[in-house]
């Protein structure tokens, strides 16, 4: 069995709009969803190119260090500073479950759908979540994505039947092509 069988990274520079962005998930996704933040957004572009070799019963690990900061602020901004009501936008991609949410729904992935906030080490943590449904038999497949937003952006996914001793994205794909995209 192949541990490791496809594997996708995106690296786009702050200044990417999301317009750029939603106009690149184009060429994988026929009808991209409307109303979805940045972080959703590059989401649904590392993975979304994985899309033809997952599985249904495939599983989501999702990590972050930040939710969507312009998302997240703009309803801190509403509720908080303005005394208003959220807008059902700002509300539903505030929570960071939304961007697996989308994710599972664009690609029919009906397992397990896990967001967590990323440390220094995110990839070996998602991977022994990973391995424990694995494990279960609960999933046959998992896919492990990567977020990470801090001014210029990189979103990273990675598909497995099998956990590795990997340490990062680099080491868990030595052994296969990687799809690399640059916006």
């Amino acid at each position: 069995m192949k541990q490791v069988i496809a594997a996708c990274s995106v690296r786009g520079n702050a200044s990417c709009s999301d317009k750029d962005l939603k106009a690149a998930l184009g060429q994988w996704l026929a009808a991209p969803p409307r109303r979805i933040d940045r972080m959703i957004l590059q989401a649904l572009l590392c993975s979304a190119p994985l899309r033809a070799q997952v599985r249904s019963d495939c599983g989501l690990y999702l990590a972050s260090r930040h939710p969507a900061r312009a998302t997240m602020g703009a309803l801190l901004d509403a509720v908080c500073v303005h005394q208003r009501q959220p807008k059902p936008f700002e509300f539903v991609n505030s929570v960071s479950n939304a961007a697996g949410f989308h994710v599972a729904s664009q690609l029919g992935l009906e397992g397990p759908n896990l967001f967590i906030g990323a440390g220094a080490n995110v990839w070996k943590q998602l991977q022994m979540l990973a391995a424990l449904d694995l494990a279960d038999g609960t999933i046959s497949q998992a896919l492990l994505v990567v977020i990470d937003e801090n001014g210029d952006f990189q979103a990273q996914a990675v598909l497995v039947e099998a956990t590795t001793k990997a340490q990062d994205f680099a080491e868990l794909t030595t052994e296969i092509e990687v799809l690399h995209l640059q916006l």
